[in-house]
């Protein structure tokens, strides 16, 4: 067994027998990732928390979890989706927004009314409002909407520079107003902003494009990696501007793709150099950490959440 999985194995046996993530991190090295530790991104959760929300939060809360961001409210308002957290001990700090309720499948918080997104995110207790994926709301200024089978499908890319652009226009105008009520505006990446548009990606275009006091971004180091490249470039390329990050990881058999396309694992358990690539994030801005996994998964979501955990619990990561 080699010293990843002899350090993996251990930090699980501990869990098992109820000793949590943030006690273990504190103990092996002293501040880990700020107060509130690594937290975990819901949607590596979404069936369980449907459902049975209520007991799905307290099994995160159980393994030491205290920050989570937010991919749905689940039918629930702002007020009772933050009465669930509060009841397992967690903190919402981000929050997935769709851009319109006009995109398909759009439901939850939308960026259609800016006064409103910015009351229900002051009472889920949320600072950060993200742009999940590229969404090209219906109207005559956004021109045809881009299905999601075209994001998937290989060939050219299907999302143009000039769309970008525009994405870059709108996140800059209703950054502005979001700011103003004390919400930062983010977007976070998956591998088709990286297939290149001459000599620039749509993500430099984002990046390039938007105001870095007001829009923030979220990088999902998975999804950087199925695209053949490396999150620590792009850390450096961009200092400052990621304030937050997906810890994600990929099999080495993820082949370099720019449509949505790679092999999951738990985190640890891939391809991906964790030793080198959460210190640079931190001394390169990430502020924020959430731990991620896209299906599918091997057995139960929260066995994987547990692996991945344990996993991070053997690293030290100090500020």
């Amino acid at each position: 067994m080699n010293r990843r999985n002899l350090l993996q194995s251990s930090a699980m046996l501990l869990l098992s027998a109820g000793l949590p993530i943030s006690a273990l991190a504190r103990s092996r090295s002293g501040s880990f990732w700020g107060k509130d530790g690594p937290g975990v991104q819901l949607y590596a959760l979404e069936p369980d928390l449907k459902r049975d929300l209520d007991g799905t939060l307290a099994k995160v809360a159980a393994l030491g979890i205290r920050s989570v961001e937010i991919a749905s409210m689940h039918g629930r308002t702002p007020a009772r989706m933050r009465a669930a957290l509060d009841k397992a001990g967690l903190r919402c700090h981000s929050v997935h927004v769709a851009a319109s309720s006009s995109v398909p499948g759009a439901s939850g918080l939308t960026f259609d009314d800016l006064g409103r997104l910015g009351d229900d995110l002051g009472t889920l207790g949320a600072s950060d409002a993200v742009l999940p994926l590229f969404q090209t709301p219906k109207g005559a200024a956004w021109g045809e909407p881009i299905p999601f089978v075209a994001l998937v499908r290989p060939g050219p890319p299907a999302i143009g520079a000039d769309r970008y652009a525009r994405m870059a226009d709108f996140l800059n105008q209703a950054g502005a107003v979001l700011k103003a009520k004390g919400i930062a505006i983010g977007y976070h990446n998956h591998n088709f902003e990286l297939a290149p548009l001459g000599d620039k990606t749509g993500l430099q275009i984002l990046i390039e494009k938007t105001d870095p006091a007001i829009v923030r971004f979220e990088i999902d180091t998975g999804w950087i990696a199925a695209a053949g490249q490396d999150p620590v470039a792009w850390l450096q390329r961009y200092p400052g501007r990621f304030k937050q990050m997906h810890v994600k990881d990929i099999k080495a058999s993820t082949l370099p793709n720019f449509h949505l396309r790679q092999d999951p694992t738990e985190v640890g358990s891939g391809k991906m150099d964790w030793p080198r690539i959460l210190p640079a994030a931190l001394a390169l801005g990430v502020q924020r950490f959430f731990v991620e996994q896209d299906p599918p998964f091997a057995g139960p979501r929260i066995d994987a959440i547990t692996k991945s955990m344990a996993y991070l619990s053997t690293l030290s990561v100090a500020r």
